[in-house]
């Protein structure tokens, strides 16, 4: 399945808030037979913002749906390793999930939707598309 877009951990934090823009692209991937990739580092940050049972439910259903692609970084030391660019890009973006998602989009070459376009926009530039949410 293609990937053509990236939720960084704004994004899931709206989708736990019922925010439409989420849903509907979750919609349109499930409609569409695309995927959309979520950084395991999103995840993480989601996780430790949110406070209340039901909202860690609502990503345990994220997580199960079958357009979502949890993006895991690749760290082998003599290999494949994503972890020093994640680092880059964090430093950047002022936020570990930022870079990720920015190295996820960036990988992908696709959209990233995020609460904070700004984070994005400096590892990116303003040219990249980044779907406020």
């Amino acid at each position: 399945m293609i990937v053509e877009a990236v939720l960084d951990s704004g994004a899931l934090m709206a989708y736990v808030h019922g925010v439409d823009r989420v849903g509907e692209l979750l919609f349109r991937a499930a409609e569409d037979s695309f995927a959309v990739a979520v950084p395991s580092t999103c995840l993480i940050e989601a996780y430790q913002a949110l406070s209340f049972d039901d909202e860690f439910d609502m990503l345990r259903v994220l997580r199960l749906l079958p357009v979502v692609l949890i993006d895991e970084p690749q760290s082998n030391v003599n290999g494949p390793d994503d972890l020093p660019i994640i680092g880059g890009m964090a430093a950047k973006a002022g936020r570990l999930g930022a870079g990720h998602a920015a190295l996820s989009a960036a990988g992908h070459s696709v959209a990233v939707y995020t609460s904070l376009p700004q984070q994005i926009e400096a590892v990116l530039g303003k040219n990249w598309p980044i779907v406020e949410v």
